[in-house]
């Protein structure tokens, strides 16, 4: 019997450039700084998670991704606790400056997300980018109402 695999290396490189391409129009970014942020925010997102939400969020990533996921991960060293509250600062302090800027960067982060995964089961994945956004939004609308409080 012969093993004939339904997605190819050529269909998953091509998918994983879907993901990267989109990002980059999202963003208005080149597909290298794309990239990185795909990168950095899957990365930064494994380490704050158990390994059992780790492995559940890398079943639902198509091929490549779940590759570029899991790529140097040391499951032995996973915190596991889920602690998310600090991810929105440290993600912005490690993603590239050109696109850290951008106060809706967590928003298009998601939006990619969801466009691609709209049929797959919520993760800690979601449930970790939604609450960037959330923060993000959060910490706007302060600065905000102080940037128009007298002083």
């Amino acid at each position: 019997m012969r093993y004939s695999p339904i997605l190819t290396f050529p269909d998953a490189a091509q998918e994983g450039a879907m993901w990267v391409r989109e990002l980059a129009e999202l963003l208005g970014c080149e597909q290298r700084v794309a990239y990185e942020v795909l990168r950095t925010t899957l990365h930064s997102v494994r380490d704050k998670l158990s390994v059992d939400d780790n492995a559940k969020v890398g079943n639902d990533l198509p091929t490549l991704l779940r590759g570029l996921y899991f790529e140097a991960w040391n499951p032995m060293k996973s915190q596991g606790h889920d602690d998310l509250h600090d991810l929105p600062a440290s993600l912005r302090a490690a993603l590239p400056h050109s696109v850290c800027t951008d106060p809706n960067v967590f928003s298009k982060i998601v939006r990619l997300f969801e466009s691609r995964l709209r049929d797959k089961t919520p993760t800690k994945l979601d449930v970790a980018l939604k609450l960037c956004v959330a923060l993000c939004e959060t910490s706007n609308s302060v600065g905000d109402a102080s940037k128009t409080q007298p002083s």
